[in-house]
């Protein structure tokens, strides 16, 4: 028999597919995991507990779905928009934009329910261009926090003929100043580009042709398939049914687009999902037709093209199971993290780390708090991301049945916890759907939590975590034990959890997969943490305690930095696999894992 001491230095990618759990001599192996769930990888490879998410309001008619869209009139003035059945209502330094009078400030539009997932729209200065292939285009321009106007048919110089009745572009875009429509129902690869601007101003509902640079031009995609988005980038980039192009002026990418000078390249056969892509320096990321993959579209220039590889290829689980699931909406936090998100049809929500030039592409799998649909877990239907105060922010709505009832609240993610000393506790944030009160004379009693009534809630006090407790129908939670509080937390527990592969400890036959191997001891690798569970699976967990002989009595303990021996029930096994996790409000970040394995030679 052999001792071996082995570990896991780095969790920079993500969540694999178990039929990867076969590649144990690969070095992407060594460095993913079976499970990774409330967790968030970082570029770093370290593992950090996914922040909780903040409760907003609920939105206007919890009965009917909603989507979310952002908007960004400069890095002060951003905005999130709540688009529902015939309305539009609006949320600003995270919180809902209220009128002179203290109401809820919305603008009415003529959009259903079913017809909202399928807007597209383009930003460009103050204006939010809309496309939705049943209706004329419209506008939604900003005046100020609470003055938004919406043109449903805004005036087209030269409007085409083809645009009429229910006929009009589905896809919109901006590309070098030039406002792009595509794809019509009856011509679903045809595109309209507007005329360029002048010195009097924009021209980007001109459609007059002809020879002139920078006059308008209307063209067919040659091919098959039907248009399914649109982007700017080195080129006009569109996706299709069928494949992946680019529009540029004839001498290349950067190129003019001019009526004498245009050129449609092929690039990559990947067919797309009429889901809008989200971009990341030069590669822009788009959702497969099945659903169910996301692709890298990007240049190489070894092959003078744009290649489309699968970044889900070591993760093709993460869209969900079976032929029903798959990705609904994708979003883009660049900092302080470079996450791509995405929400799936069982409402779980995904993400994947980013750092092209590090190869990192780790997939994470998230399940916010509360139950909805007899999954126990709240359902994220609609995500955007916007830059709010001083970080990207993303925003969800999130349904949950609460009291017997649909309920569907606007929420957004918290930040990740960044300790200014060791005893800075109180600040982190992992509860989900939370509120949150900072009294200046420490109090007993603390109200605002109707809206969870009937749910069991955790309660963070002052940096201690205290036993959960079911919100009554007054919405006010007492403390315990006549205990007082300034800063409290009360929400949904969302408890974090990662799974290992399984070790290979090898022998001098070779490999020793296939081994019996008993664990002798395990060892985490800490950062700013104060909660840890590891067991065999994720029903049998030991809690590892962070008091030492000099913690006080009654006291917190202090963030914890270092390697901690973990609890562990020795036994005999051919997989020498380990869940280790935390739950409640307390912080907890993971750099290494190591076990101490005895084996057969």
């Amino acid at each position: 028999m052999a001792v071996r001491t082995l570990g896991q230095f780095s969790f920079d990618r993500g969540e694999i597919s178990p039929k990867y759990a076969g590649n144990v001599d690969t070095d992407n192996y060594r460095r993913s995991l079976a499970l990774c769930e409330n967790f968030i990888v970082l570029p770093q490879g370290m593992l950090t507990r996914r922040p909780g998410t903040h409760f907003v309001c609920e939105v206007k008619d919890s009965s009917k779905k909603v989507s979310l869209r952002a908007f960004e009139y400069s890095a002060l003035d951003t905005y999130i928009q709540e688009w529902g059945e015939n309305y539009i209502r609006f949320y600003r330094d995270f919180g809902q934009i209220l009128d002179g009078s203290d109401e809820i400030y919305e603008v009415t539009t003529t959009y259903t329910e079913s017809q909202i997932p399928e807007i597209d729209y383009e930003q460009v200065s103050d204006t939010l261009y809309l496309a939705h292939g049943e209706k004329s285009p419209a506008t939604l321009t900003r005046v100020d926090h609470d003055d938004w106007t919406l043109d449903a048919s805004p005036t087209f110089t030269a409007k085409p003929s083809e645009w009429t009745g229910t006929n009009w572009p589905k896809k919109v875009a901006q590309h070098q100043q030039r406002l792009c429509f595509a794809a019509t129902p009856t011509k679903p690869r045809k595109m309209w580009l507007s005329r360029t601007p002048t010195t009097s101003g924009p021209r980007l509902l001109d459609f007059t042709t002809g020879s002139s640079d920078d006059n308008a031009l209307i063209f067919d995609i040659i091919g098959t398939g039907e248009m399914q988005w649109l982007a700017s980038g080195r080129a006009l980039y569109l996706g299709t049914t069928d494949e992946t192009r680019t529009v540029s002026g004839a001498g290349g990418f950067y190129e003019p687009i001019t009526p004498d000078s245009i050129l449609n390249r092929d690039h990559a056969n990947e067919r797309g999902a009429a889901i809008k892509p989200v971009r990341m320096n030069n590669s822009l990321f788009f959702v497969s037709l099945s659903r169910k993959r996301l692709h890298e579209f990007i240049y190489a220039f070894e092959d003078d093209a744009f290649n489309a590889p699968d970044v889900t290829k070591w993760s093709e689980h993460i869209a969900g199971p079976g032929t029903d699931n798959g990705i609904v909406e994708i979003a883009i936090t660049r900092d302080p993290v470079p996450i791509i998100w995405g929400c799936r049809d069982d409402g779980q929500l995904i993400g994947m780390t980013y750092d092209r030039e590090s190869g990192v592409y780790a997939w994470h799998r998230h399940k916010i708090g509360g139950t909805f649909g007899g999954n126990p877990w709240g359902k994220v239907e609609s995500i955007a991301s916007v830059f709010m105060g001083g970080r990207d922010v993303l925003w969800m709505v999130v349904a949950r049945t609460i009291n017997g009832e649909t309920k569907r609240y606007i929420e957004y993610m918290e930040p990740f916890h960044d300790p200014v000393d060791k005893d800075d506790i109180a600040t982190a944030r992992y509860l989900d759907c939370c509120i949150e009160h900072s009294e200046e004379t420490p109090q007993t009693t603390f109200d605002g939590g109707e809206y969870l009534e009937g749910e069991d809630v955790l309660v963070f006090a002052d940096g201690v975590r205290l036993p959960s407790q079911t919100m009554p129908e007054s919405g006010e939670i007492t403390l315990p034990s006549e205990r007082t509080a300034s800063q409290v937390v009360i929400g949904y527990n969302a408890p974090a959890l990662a799974t290992t592969l399984p070790f290979d400890p090898g022998s001098v036959q070779g490999t020793g997969r296939a081994k019996e191997k008993r664990t002798l001891g395990a060892y985490i690798d800490l950062l700013d943490s104060a909660d840890l569970s590891i067991g065999r699976d994720a029903e049998n967990q030991n809690k590892v305690t962070f008091m030492t002989s000099q913690t006080e009595l009654g006291s917190i303990p202090s963030l914890y930095t270092g390697i901690k021996e973990l609890p562990i029930n020795a036994t005999s096994d051919k997989e020498a696999v380990f869940t280790f996790g935390a739950d409640g409000p307390l912080p907890c970040n993971v750099r290494a894992f190591v076990l101490k394995e005895k084996t057969g030679q």
